[in-house]
């Protein structure tokens, strides 16, 4: 540490200070945005068990809150007696450990939602590390190592009683992913469980999800949430919506550079007597572009929208495809406009004009 005497003390003591405080918010800020990140996790949580509840009121009768008569008689309608137990139950859940808060889960619709998780060690040591950034700031606690060693947690090999815990972009952001993987996965199974017969909004949903993630070149997740939707989901709304579950999980692996695993995914389905477009995805996935381009002048300006011109621009799917020449050449041909073209909208265009 340096220390300057002369007649520049009083300012250097503010170039010290503020330099300070910069070291102490780049240790902060990142630690108020993981503790905000695992809250959003809480009230998705919270909103999921109000769900379950609205759908399945039966399982509110095994809750144990109990309302006074002097409690009921503040209710005007039994409706609102119901919401105020909800709103209990969801209180006395979430003060819970994320640990306790599965158990009652689990206990609730008496099934498993841990066996295929794979990523549930993951989540145990990020909510546990955040309890340290709370209560310890970041100082490895007795329980916090008792708790990760008894779900066999991977954890630093500087984590020992006393130290503090680091927050890295890497940490974070393997944090992220794991949050949203089990968010989602868990809606899944809520819904498909609750309601079953609304399977095509719960598979267009896990679509729109993968096909997100996607599009943002996020392809390892994507591989988790589509191993889940094809591997682990036993019923689809469809075959329509499993073979585009099964395409996209394809493409994630080809993006990720395992050519091979995507070529075997592809290779378990029968795609000859498929929807045109599944053809289509498969012979641009095997990098069969001749195939391809026949396929594309067959289907020319189709009425069916999946495959308009936006379509071949704008979905992963044909990342490669749009550089071949032929496709280049046939798209022009078909939709009587350039693949790549500019075009200046809304008031940009007017104030050039």
């Amino acid at each position: 540490m340096y220390r300057y005497i002369g007649t520049q003390t009083p300012k250097f003591q503010r170039f010290q200070r503020r330099v300070h405080k910069s070291e102490l918010a780049q240790i902060l800020v990142p630690r108020g945005l993981f503790v905000a990140m695992i809250s959003q996790f809480d009230a998705f949580l919270g909103a999921l068990i109000r769900h379950m509840f609205q759908l399945q009121p039966g399982l509110l009768d095994s809750s144990g809150k109990v309302l006074t008569l002097s409690q009921l008689a503040q209710f005007q309608t039994i409706a609102a007696a119901k919401e105020f137990i909800i709103e209990k139950e969801i209180e006395s859940v979430l003060r819970d450990s994320h640990l306790e808060q599965f158990e009652w889960l689990e206990k609730k619709l008496n099934m498993p939602l841990r066996k295929q998780l794979p990523s549930w060690k993951v989540f145990v040591e990020i909510t546990e590390r955040r309890n340290l950034f709370v209560h310890t700031n970041g100082v490895v606690s007795r329980q916090y190592l008792d708790v990760c060693n008894t779900h066999s947690c991977a954890i630093p090999e500087t984590a020992t009683l006393g130290t503090s815990l680091p927050l890295t972009r890497e940490y974070f952001t393997s944090a992220y992913e794991c949050l949203l993987e089990i968010g989602v996965k868990l809606g899944q199974v809520l819904w498909r469980k609750l309601q079953p017969d609304a399977l095509e909004d719960a598979d267009g949903n896990l679509s729109n999800v993968a096909y997100s993630l996607l599009l943002e070149g996020r392809y390892q997740l994507a591989r988790v949430l589509l191993d889940f939707a094809t591997q682990i989901l036993p019923r689809h709304s469809s075959e329509n919506a499993r073979l585009r579950f099964v395409v996209n999980r394809a493409q994630a692996y080809k993006w990720t550079g395992e050519d091979e695993n995507c070529r075997t995914i592809l290779d378990a389905e029968d795609w000859t007597a498929t929807d045109p477009k599944f053809r289509l995805a498969y012979a641009v996935l095997c990098d069969d572009f001749e195939n391809a381009i026949e396929i594309v002048r067959q289907l020319g300006k189709s009425e069916d929208q999946e495959m308009d011109e936006h379509s071949y621009r704008d979905w992963p799917l044909f990342r490669e495809f749009r550089k071949h020449p032929d496709f280049v050449s046939l798209f022009e041909e078909i939709f009587a406009e350039p693949l790549n073209r500019f075009v200046v909208e809304g008031p940009l265009l007017d104030k050039i004009s």
